[in-house]
């Protein structure tokens, strides 16, 4: 008896293999999937999605997890002002590739994967966590009616790779005294120009140092709860700005820093290069 090649033997299985497994629905076999074009962009929402108070839906957001992807880390408080401990870790994230306003947030106790990860400016992160607006902190201190401290509260993020922090955007130091313009820069880097400022820049007992940035409204109660407009501050969370010994009266060319948010609406430089005179 002759045998037949394996090779030959292999061919004629798959033949008949595709013969009644690949054919159309019409001729036995199984008909062909086709669940369409995934989304280009991805299921995930970036921080402008979450974080815009104008967005359709953005009241049914808080309160609930949200999935982020695209966040660049542009600063991580790593000064402690009041050298306790009380003072450090919170870290700025906005949409990367994006200067929009409301692109920027803070991360509140997050968690990082790996687990060993020590988070730089330039870290591109994914997340996922509950969005959160604070009215309050504690019990004790009430922020004013119409303001709220934006955050994603205890997040898992996922390092994805790392790049060039972006450039600052130029904003208006205006908008920092009004709660409504201001928040759209929350948790971003910005640039201010041609800044007088109202105060020495000293540390308090505490360590802290708050500059007032413009002029107080004559007469405004000076409590946390007080409704804006209220001048926002130039402030340490980020680095030693006593040790530059600015003065009253001193003009200041451009401060470049990251918008916080506690009572007022401030401005935190990174760095001595941040602050030009």
């Amino acid at each position: 008896m002759r045998l037949v090649p394996s090779l030959l033997l292999i061919g004629l299985a798959l033949c008949s293999f595709c013969s009644s497994s690949c054919s159309s629905s019409g001729g036995g076999g199984d008909p062909h999937s086709n669940n369409g074009i995934p989304p280009v962009g991805g299921k995930d929402k970036r921080i402008k999605d979450v974080a815009d108070p104008g967005a359709p839906g953005h009241a049914d957001l808080v309160a609930t997890t949200q999935a982020v992807s695209g966040a660049i880390v542009i600063a991580v408080d790593s000064f402690d002002e009041t050298q306790n401990g009380k003072s450090i870790g919170t870290i700025y994230v906005q949409d990367l590739g994006s200067k929009d306003p409301y692109s920027g947030i803070t991360l509140f106790a997050p968690t990082f994967n790996p687990g060993n990860l020590a988070v730089s400016p330039g870290d591109v992160l994914d997340m996922r966590g509950k969005y959160t607006e604070a009215t309050t902190i504690g019990t004790t201190v009430t922020f004013a009616s119409g303001s709220v401290l934006p955050q994603i509260s205890q997040p898992v993020a996922t390092f994805r790779y790392e790049t060039q922090v972006p450039e600052p955007v130029d904003i208006d130091v205006a908008d920092l005294a009004d709660f409504a313009k201001g928040r759209r820069w929350m948790g971003m880097l910005v640039r201010v120009k041609n800044i007088a400022l109202q105060a020495d820049a000293t540390a308090d007992k505490n360590g802290r140092v708050g500059v007032n940035l413009s002029t107080p409204v004559p007469g405004a109660p000076n409590k946390c709860d007080a409704p804006f407009p209220k001048p926002a501050s130039l402030t340490n969370d980020l680095f030693d700005v006593a040790s530059m010994s600015l003065t009253k009266g001193t003009m200041l060319k451009s401060v470049t820093g990251v918008v916080g948010f506690f009572c007022n609406l401030k401005l935190a430089p990174r760095s001595k290069a941040d602050i030009v005179l």
